[in-house]
């Protein structure tokens, strides 16, 4: 009788852990998605903005407008490239790493909105003096 009464104790103890681990899971899920969710929309604005200045780059009739918009392309692109490495970064994560690379892609994220919106206003403003 004692081993059947150890084996169920036992038994109930990994099913307590199993549950345990099965809310740890949903909430790292949870707070992937929504990783997830904010680096799309933000690689999503920046294709945008990609494609807008892609079109003037081709009509752009002056060689030093057309060179502004091909520098204001390629750093645009290579922030883009950081959110693509940490939208893979997220979703590759495992219960071990989730830590490190959700710090690292919160940081991402921080940092390229905050660029991107400070390149959005220097682009426009200098759109703008191209107008005037």
């Amino acid at each position: 009788m004692m081993p059947l009464v150890l084996l169920v104790s036992f038994g109930l103890a990994l099913t307590a852990c199993s549950g345990e681990s099965d809310e740890t899971d949903y909430a790292l899920e949870e707070e992937r998605e929504e990783m997830v969710s904010q680096l799309e929309e933000l690689r999503d604005d920046m294709d945008d903005q990609l494609s807008e200045l892609q079109t003037r780059m081709e009509r752009a009739g002056d060689e030093a407008d057309r060179e502004n918009f091909e520098e204001a392309y390629e750093e645009l692109t290579g922030q883009r490239d950081s959110v693509d490495r940490a939208l893979a970064d997220v979703r590759n994560a495992t219960s071990d790493t989730w830590s490190t690379v959700s710090s690292a892609a919160s940081n991402t994220f921080d940092d390229v909105s905050t660029q991107f919106e400070q390149w959005q206003d220097d682009v426009e403003s200098w759109m703008d003096e191209m107008t005037d």
